[in-house]
């Protein structure tokens, strides 16, 4: 059994394991906005469309959540096709994944209170929705803790796992934007990866076709995941130089393939049905120019640089020598998947990502940056420095947590400030910091009785 999967609990562990698990469900009941807007409102309607309504016109839906005035950029969600259909340029990987939610919620609504029910826009289908982001989330956590416990030891692992969760833009998409896919995205890559790396000695047919099944809904989550597929031939040219390959493998890789397959076949027919097409163009408004990339623009931008807004990411990259050292073709595989990522997010058009927080695309690198930082804190752990690689994770959390109270209640504008401006920001956001544990709405719609059946 790999050892990530062992779980062993020391007595004298449970009470803090129990403290942790009472902050984080406060952290959630506070923090936790349930509403799908934003880009979440593309990836969400496919639910009730094809579900409720047994049709791939998702206008009526968008129209909606216009109506009751949700957060989104309304003119990405009016554009009529030649056919009549309303464009949605969000792929379904978010929706197919969350789609036993919806389903639960549904069945519920048809049994307990049958004619109430509004599977388009109520609160309890959009909490179906973001619920699903969240247990993906936690779950990808999970993995990511005890695949790095099993590398680098517990305090490097709970160390890393907080600061990939709370410092960095990740955070913002799993408390107050979780209707969006970068959650979704973070578990099927760290699924993927892991379930290759704890494979690799002896691989079933099963596990080949499950990681190909993982890394087929990556791709159909944001296409860009796509590349951690990549991780397949960095193995086998590994396997080739060591002489450990076996053609063997061709059975597997052929399993692989048919797993990558069963999700990417049901994205093409939406394509086709909506867009007439079998590959449209991801988004209307972006454009790619991978010649003049803007590396250092995403790397130290104020504009939603990945270091600027999440100076941590910085620990975690000097720790990726030690990950390659330590797990030689997987951390090379990831590192080259991550340099990769960079360079395509710092070639489109908008490299900032739109008006969201921080880096979000970067968080697809949640599990290399996680190694990282996990390398980097059993360094300092092992010089008896333990002191400072909390503090230097402290420091990471204080920091986004003040940059997050920036952006809701002080950023008015999605522009990038002077950099005097820009930290300038950072001290006024101090007093807006308490707001951001008000800003959860399932506590105030369960006592509003929002969610009341009858």
């Amino acid at each position: 059994m790999p050892a990530f999967t062992r779980l062993a609990i020391r007595p004298g562990s449970l009470k803090r394991r129990a403290l942790w698990f009472g902050l984080g469900l406060a952290i959630i009941g506070l923090c936790f906005r349930a509403g799908v807007s934003g880009d979440g409102v593309g990836y969400y309607s496919y639910l009730p469309s094809v579900v409720a309504h047994g049709s791939f016109d998702l206008g009526p839906v968008f129209d909606r959540f216009i109506a009751i005035n949700t957060p989104v950029a309304r003119q990405f969600l009016e554009i009529t096709l030649p056919n009549g259909l309303t464009a949605d340029y969000k792929p379904i990987g978010a929706a197919l994944l969350a789609l036993p939610f919806y389903l639960l919620t549904h069945a519920i609504f048809l049994l307990v209170v049958p004619g109430h029910q509004d599977p388009d826009v109520s609160a309890e289908y959009q909490l179906a929705f973001t619920a699903a982001s969240l247990f993906y989330a936690l779950l990808a956590m999970v993995l990511l803790h005890r695949f790095v416990r099993s590398i680098f030891g517990p305090r490097p692992a709970w160390l890393a796992a907080v600061g990939v969760v709370l410092a960095t833009p990740l955070v913002a998409y799993v408390l107050f934007g979780a209707s969006y896919s970068h959650t979704f995205s973070v578990f099927t890559i760290t699924a993927f990866a892991i379930l290759l790396y704890a494979t690799r000695h002896d691989r079933t047919p099963g596990q080949w076709f499950i990681a190909g099944l993982l890394g087929g809904l990556a791709s159909i989550t944001h296409v860009q995941e796509a590349l951690f597929l990549a991780l397949i031939p960095a193995e086998a040219v590994y396997e080739v130089l060591h002489r450990t390959w076996s053609p063997r493998r061709l059975s597997g890789y052929g399993l692989l393939a048919a797993g990558v397959v069963l999700p990417v076949v049901p994205q093409l027919v939406v394509d086709q049905v909506i867009f007439q097409q079998w590959l449209p163009h991801p988004a209307p408004n972006i454009s790619l120019d991978f010649a003049r990339p803007h590396l250092l623009d995403l790397l130290v931008s104020t504009h939603h640089g990945w270091l600027s807004w999440s100076p941590i990411v910085a620990l975690g990259l000097l720790g990726l020598p030690a990950v390659v050292r330590r797990l030689e073709w997987f951390g090379s595989g990831l590192l080259l998947v991550g340099i990769g990522e960079f360079w395509i997010n710092a070639s489109l058009s908008d490299w900032w990502g739109g008006n969201a927080f921080g880096a979000r695309r970067m968080t697809d690198q949640s599990l290399l940056i996680g190694l990282g930082l996990a390398a980097s804190c059993a360094w300092m752990i092992e010089r008896r420095l333990h002191r400072l690689a909390v503090a230097l994770v402290a420091a990471g959390v204080a920091w986004t947590a003040l940059l997050l109270a920036q952006y809701y209640y002080l950023i008015r504008t999605d522009v990038g400030p002077p950099w005097r401006d820009f930290l300038i920001g950072q001290l006024q956001a101090i007093v807006y910091v308490p707001r951001l544990f008000i800003q959860g709405t399932v506590v105030r719609e369960v006592a509003d009785g929002a969610w009341l059946l009858a």
